[in-house]
């Protein structure tokens, strides 16, 4: 099989992916996908917080109307005629009023903890916001960093594609066939030599009958790494 034309495809094809690994790995780049995930962790928390808001506020009128209610009851029993009562419904309603003040009393510190609730729950979400909006700024910002960037190098990505186009026309159909197939699989380089009795990809030693057929058909499959290996 002739390679000359591939492996010279493979070359400026292993051009064009270090230039966009090192676009991948553009710090202005990592800072944006951080920024991102940033900003949709504060989306998800700013959700939860007013779920909890809500809740809070609901159990604190329901809490009011309990108050209310027992306030009520045990203005009723102040307004009684003690007169006309007898001794033991005038110990009985005593008894009633203590339950009522405690009960109260009760029911306040429950109020006063949910007030602190729900203080604290929108001090999180005021600082959820901030935080989002802080995020969704620098976004912005480095976004725009990295866009120069990669318009910067997108002119010799396109030069290496046209050249890559020009030499694909040398290449054997069925050779491209494999490249593209691997290259599809995330396997790069596809073509590599063999150095002595191992992949010059993965390092891997060959064994007997794969050597055998390396030498006999003067290319091969890695097991390991699925590089197709070639010697001179």
């Amino acid at each position: 099989m002739q390679l000359e034309a591939i492996l010279e495809y493979q070359k400026i094809d292993g051009q064009i992916v270090n230039l966009e690994k090192d676009l991948a790995q553009n710090p202005y780049k990592l800072k944006c996908t951080q920024l991102s995930q940033t900003a949709k962790d504060s989306q998800v928390k700013s959700s939860q917080l007013e779920q909890q808001a809500g809740s809070i506020l609901r159990e604190m009128d329901e809490l009011k109307k309990t108050i209310a209610s027992t306030k009520k009851h045990g203005e009723d029993l102040l307004k009684k005629n003690v007169e006309s009562l007898s001794v033991d419904k005038i110990n009985e309603n005593l008894a009633t009023k203590d339950k009522v003040v405690q009960n109260l009393a009760l029911l306040d510190k429950r109020l006063t903890k949910l007030a602190e609730s729900i203080n604290q729950v929108l001090a999180d979400y005021n600082k959820t916001v901030k935080n989002y909006n802080e995020a969704k700024a620098q976004y912005q910002k480095y976004k725009t960093a990295y866009d120069e960037a990669a318009l910067a190098v997108q002119p010799k990505i396109d030069e290496l594609k046209l050249k890559l186009a020009s030499i694909a026309k040398k290449v054997p159909a069925d050779v491209m066939e494999i490249y593209n197939k691997k290259r599809a699989d995330k396997i790069f380089p596809v073509f590599v030599k063999a150095m002595g009795n191992n992949c010059g990809r993965c390092r891997m030693e060959l064994s007997a009958s794969a050597l055998s057929k390396l030498k006999r058909e003067n290319i091969l499959v890695c097991e390991n790494c699925r590089s197709v290996i070639y010697q001179d």
